[in-house]
């Protein structure tokens, strides 16, 4: 390949603005496709195939890690978690509403990654006021004992009394905290599809667990709560991921300087 061959660096900015207008591909898909590209030509400089490398005048834009890959906010805003939970109130089946407020419950006020609401174990739940949860296995196979409030845990104890009257075989012989309607352990596949029916109801979109555990952190960090704290209730193991909670977010500082 000659030199003459390669691509200019304003055809791989046009290549940018094609992704981002024709397209309408995000900024985190225009910057992989862009780092892809920086990638081939350093390969190809290095192999001495090519003597100029025009990718090195071509920036990655940097992507604010706050912001989903739809531009959306990673985390809820208050007046969307009650939007959001209103809808499943409403739920007339008693066994849903029930369970699916409780997981919710989980993921938004203990910071349950959704393995960790599926997997626990009856016997793995202390309730007295508050309910400890003991995390057996979590994220890169950590054992955690987590503190769901007394307060919060509300919807959960209705569901563990709602879950002790199931006479159904496949509910007595069932060690977990969650079932399904067709099963003994409610699945992750499960969970989201759970999220989806309410979500289209409320208008709401991409809603999924992950969401409710980012907006656990930002409640606390928008309570005040130290960004260290943050990450031992998180259980994050670098404070580097903490910190996207602790910084605000685009429309929170918007709505900041509407204030003044």
């Amino acid at each position: 390949m000659s030199d003459g061959a390669l691509a200019k660096p304003i055809e791989l900015k046009e290549y940018q603005s094609y992704l981002r207008h024709a397209l309408n591909r995000s900024q985190a898909t225009i910057s992989k496709a862009t780092a892809g590209l920086k990638t081939f030509y350093k390969y190809l400089a290095d192999q001495g195939i090519t003597s100029d490398n025009p990718t090195t005048r071509v920036k990655i834009q940097k992507v604010n890690p706050a912001q989903s890959t739809r531009g959306e906010s990673k985390w809820l805003t208050k007046e969307e978690q009650a939007k959001y939970i209103a809808y499943v109130e409403l739920e007339k089946n008693e066994f849903k509403r029930l369970r699916n407020l409780a997981v919710i419950d989980m993921m938004l006020f203990a910071g349950l990654r959704v393995s960790e609401v599926v997997d626990p174990k009856l016997e793995d739940l202390k309730v007295n006021g508050n309910v400890e949860i003991t995390i057996r296995e979590g994220k890169h196979g950590k054992y955690a004992v987590l503190t769901m409030l007394a307060k919060h845990a509300k919807n959960l104890r209705l569901w563990l009394k709602f879950r002790q009257s199931l006479i159904e075989e496949k509910y007595r012989d069932s060690p977990y905290v969650f079932v399904s309607e067709r099963a003994g352990q409610f699945t992750a596949r499960g969970i989201q599809q759970m999220l989806d029916k309410y979500a289209k109801l409320a208008g709401m979109d991409n809603i999924t667990p992950h969401r409710f555990r980012h907006s656990f952190c930002h409640n606390l960090a928008s309570a005040g709560v130290g960004i260290e704290v943050i990450r031992r209730l998180a259980r994050h193991e670098s404070i580097q991921t903490t910190s996207i909670y602790v910084d605000p977010s685009k429309a929170e500082q918007i709505d900041a300087l509407e204030r003044i």
